[in-house]
């Protein structure tokens, strides 16, 4: 068997939503509340009860996330061995410690794993590369935190000196090979290792692949195709903005139709994505926009939520929260 990565599962989410994504929500409800359309009833309107559903939805993240922070199953103390930043890893169930060192490959401590058989490897560390004698010693498996690496062979050589220098003995040390597999990041301020969950791993394939079909919905606006555009949308897709409040696909093709598609010159859509919350099989997530058309140039703000439909990434929920749009120069105004 070759190496494989078994990743362990997290229960809750490891990041808060930010405080922009509050204040995304919060800002069209302050509108609603003054627009006539919900003059004396503010509690009223389907625009009002959507906010408010969004605003129970973020609330239960940021006290999943809240929860997830005190957890911290996967933020790992690490110790120190002299200066150098020591963490405690698991070998077939065993506990051993192992120096953190980004700057070297992954080696053993012959003293601590004698069994293998003989051969000539190359050794990178800070210092440079060298080829030298060691023992190739196979574990069947390595544990950091909760998640795994299975299969596992690595050289063995004999490390006692680093040991001495901070009076205990060091099994092995984590070089950037398995700190790659293992998805871990370092935070020497705090003394601390992050490695990577499942949730983590799958919510970053998720962001990944919605980022790449949602690359098609930009190009079929510029291109002003209302047919792939409106393939881009989930057919139940709620829109709102400050003056506009758009139900189902043929709304919403409908509201870009008559703004923006058919230009001369053609309007162009610039969108910048943020802060992604993978939820299931769904994202949500904060962007940043600019419309240049013949009206002008329209830059806004909110978040939006895409999910998977029929096999494919499609737009469900877009909240425009800040919109503020530079009019076109007329000709031979000065600007």
């Amino acid at each position: 068997m070759g190496n494989a990565v078994v990743l362990g599962p997290l229960l809750l989410p490891r990041r808060l939503p930010s405080a922009r994504l509050f204040k995304s929500a919060v800002q069209p409800m302050r509108w609603a509340s003054r627009s006539p359309l919900f003059a004396g009833r503010p509690s009223a309107g389907p625009l009002w009860r959507s906010l408010v559903r969004l605003l129970a939805l973020l609330a239960t993240l940021s006290h999943a996330g809240m929860v997830a922070r005190v957890a911290r199953a996967q933020e790992l103390p690490m110790e120190r061995c002299d200066a150098l930043p020591v963490v405690d890893v698991l070998v077939a169930g065993i506990d051993k410690w192992f120096l953190v060192d980004t700057a070297a490959t992954s080696i053993l401590n012959l003293e601590s794993f004698a069994a293998g058989q003989a051969r000539d490897i190359h050794v990178t560390s800070w210092s440079g590369t060298l080829a030298t004698s060691a023992k190739e010693v196979t574990l069947p498996d390595l544990t950091v935190g909760r998640t795994k690496v299975v299969e596992l062979k690595l050289p063995a050589i004999d490390l006692s000196a680093i040991g001495k220098a901070c009076g205990r003995r060091i099994d092995g040390i984590l070089g950037v090979d398995l700190l790659g597999k293992l998805g871990a990041s370092i935070n020497l301020k705090e003394h601390t290792m992050h490695v990577a969950t499942l949730d983590e791993v799958h919510g970053a394939e998720l962001v990944t692949a919605m980022q790449h079909e949602m690359r098609r919905c930009v190009d079929a606006f510029n291109d002003s195709d209302e047919q792939k555009f409106g393939d881009c949308l989930d057919p139940k897709i709620v829109l709102f903005s400050i003056d506009t409040e758009l139900y189902g696909r043929e709304q919403v093709v409908g509201y870009f139709r008559e703004r923006y598609f058919h230009q001369v010159p053609a309007a162009r859509l610039d969108i910048r994505e943020s802060a992604f919350h993978p939820i299931g099989e769904a994202v949500w997530y904060e962007y940043e926009f600019t419309i240049d058309s013949a009206r002008g140039k329209l830059h806004g703000r909110g978040m939006a939520m895409c999910k998977k439909s029929e096999g494919h990434w499609r737009m469900a929920s877009m909240h425009h929260s800040i919109a503020e749009l530079e009019s076109a120069a007329v000709p031979g105004e000065k600007r």
